[in-house]
């Protein structure tokens, strides 16, 4: 049986099949063998949302106690929220053609309590050039809701050396350091960098496209002080 819901938002109530016969009733089980919606909310029986799948154009956006921090329409996917219904993580991939260049890209995400992603598995691709790897970022204690706003104040700023200075300044008072990245770079290199509390990577260990492998050891300065070769 296939079932063809094109704007579905919950599946609740009544669901027809394509020749209008209701096959489930409030809130009873069906069985399908396909079907097909362009978002699907999963919610708790409070209502609150749990995750969402959809298509681009109705995806949700990113939303903590309540505050709709933008971007819905834009991630086609999976959305993933915790107990209080926000946002916790999602799964997407995309792509398209930027000036001619093909660009791909594809992200499972976990967001830490009350902020932005700090698990991230991600593959990118931009006009030939390719990255893949799992990264482990430090988030700021500051609910994202907070910083956000600052954040678009400074947006919508005009270009500039005083919005250069004041985006600066909010990265500096809420810093989001990568502290951990596992696998391949553009140059086809593999590789794990670790780093500091403020980014700077401390030990890279690094294998070549040709198999050569080092291990590196830097100071907070990005100086290597010592290299070990296999």
């Amino acid at each position: 049986m296939r079932v063809c819901l094109i704007s579905a938002a919950v599946l609740t109530g009544a669901i027809l099949a394509g020749n209008g016969e209701a096959v489930a009733q409030g809130g009873g089980k069906a069985t399908f063998d396909e079907i097909e919606v362009q978002r699907i909310n999963v919610v708790e029986p409070d209502g609150k949302p749990r995750m969402v799948l959809s298509n681009k154009d109705r995806s949700p956006g990113a939303v903590v106690n309540g505050v709709d921090l933008g971007n819905a329409g834009t991630r086609p996917g999976m959305t993933f929220y915790n107990g209080e219904g926000d946002e916790a993580g999602g799964l997407g991939t995309d792509n398209g053609v930027n000036a001619g260049k093909p660009w791909a890209v594809g992200q499972l995400s976990f967001d830490q309590y009350k902020q932005d992603q700090t698990l991230v598995l991600r593959y990118m691709e931009q006009e030939g050039v390719r990255g893949v790897g799992l990264a482990v970022d430090d988030r700021p204690e500051t609910p994202l809701p907070e910083s956000f706003e600052e954040y678009r104040k400074i947006e919508q700023m005009p270009p500039g050396p005083e919005r250069d200075q004041a985006m600066a300044a909010y990265r500096k008072k809420y810093p989001s350091p990568q502290r951990v990245f596992i696998g391949k770079n553009p140059d086809k290199s593999s590789a794990v960098t670790l780093a500091d509390g403020k980014g700077a990577p401390r030990i890279v260990m690094r294998v070549d496209q040709d198999g050569n492998p080092r291990i590196q050891f830097l100071n907070a300065a990005g100086k290597v002080t010592r290299t070990i070769k296999g």
